[in-house]
């Protein structure tokens, strides 16, 4: 049995947290003993991001007998085309708010469709689960819980931290702008602000071990990686949770702010300043960096998708159900999209 991940394949310049998650669940498989490929949108693609390789497959190479995990936004687009060939297939909804999404031309009985057909559901979060509940009350028992690994090793605190306030104005992006431009009048001169954006994976850890507080901006989220990330590295973390982080936005490391509350945001960056320009050591956040490493280690990671390979092979798939794996899932790599990448 072999597990193949359908990725999409995002521009150079939009970064997507949900494509970093299947590499590594596709790299954690593999080092399983598990077959695990990810599958690109589009043929010959290459995720700028990251800075590891991981094993890649063209639809024409899918065979009989494989499993393919597709995330909640291109769940309406292929479940049918994958039912229709008699391949078995799970969904990943790594964003609960996203379970309507889908391709133009689709409709609200192509989303059912795909969520009743599945396997399996696997959920990025408890929120994310219990809006797939909400939705789909009657599929609970398929709702397969999974985690995400975090590279310890580049996020994790330093001692040579700086007075710099650090935040990614990729979501919602006028909130960022009207908190950045009240701190410019009320900030200490000797703090500085700087924009996370248009960084690999090691140069977002290298600012992120530098600064002491984080700010986030997320909207809808089905986790949130960069408020954990940062929290790892011994940043405060003032702002919005998103949804998926409420299961680890705990104090002293996060401090949550109501969605649209500039001036309370703004308020609770400058007492954050102030405390840590009193006491610059971070003591009272190391409980909190001890909890998340446990909460998004490769352990944990591995116990929850050995579970769902355990599952997928106690059910194989019926012998008079043989895949036919003729079946067209990729788009051609457009070549201004190549001709970026290549570049980039």
């Amino acid at each position: 049995m072999r597990v193949i991940y359908f990725c999409t394949s995002p521009r150079p310049g939009t970064h997507a947290g949900g494509v970093k998650v299947i590499y590594d669940h596709a790299r954690a498989l593999t080092a399983m003993g598990v077959e695990a490929f990810i599958l690109h949108e589009r043929r010959g693609y290459r995720y700028p991001w990251t800075d590891q390789p991981v094993p890649t497959i063209a639809d024409y190479q899918l065979r009989a007998g494989d499993h393919l995990v597709i995330p909640e936004i291109k769940a309406a687009a292929l479940a049918r085309k994958l039912a229709g060939s008699n391949f078995r297939y799970s969904i990943f909804v790594q964003n609960g708010y996203y379970l309507s999404h889908r391709d133009g031309g689709m409709s609200d009985a192509d989303v059912d469709f795909a969520y009743r057909n599945a396997e399996h559901i696997l959920s990025i979060s408890e929120d994310t689960s219990s809006l797939i509940r909400l939705h789909y009350p009657d599929l609970s028992a398929r709702i397969l819980r999974m985690t995400c690994t975090v590279d310890f090793n580049r996020f994790q605190q330093t001692e040579s931290k700086e007075k710099l306030i650090t935040y990614m104005p990729r979501k919602n992006r006028d909130h960022a702008e009207a908190v950045v431009f009240a701190l410019k009048r009320h900030l200490p001169v000797d703090w500085a602000i700087h924009a996370i954006d248009g960084l690999k994976v090691s140069e977002v850890a290298d600012v992120m071990r530098r600064s002491r507080i984080f700010l986030s901006f997320s909207g809808m989220e089905g986790l949130g990686l960069p408020p954990i990330e940062a929290a790892l590295c011994g940043d405060y973390v003032v702002g919005y949770h998103g949804g998926g982080g409420k299961e680890y936005w705990c104090s002293p490391n996060f401090d949550a702010v109501d969605v649209g509350d500039i001036a309370g945001f703004v308020a609770k960056i400058i007492a954050r300043v102030e405390a840590s320009d009193k006491d610059p050591r971070l003591l009272e956040l190391q409980d909190g960096i001890g909890a998340l490493r446990s909460m998004f280690s490769r352990d944990n990671e591995d116990a929850h998708l050995r579970m769902f390979v355990r599952l997928l092979e106690t059910d194989p798939p019926s012998p008079d159900k043989s895949s036919n794996v003729a079946i067209k899932l990729q788009k051609r790599m457009k070549i201004g999209l190549w001709a970026r990448l290549r570049r980039w």
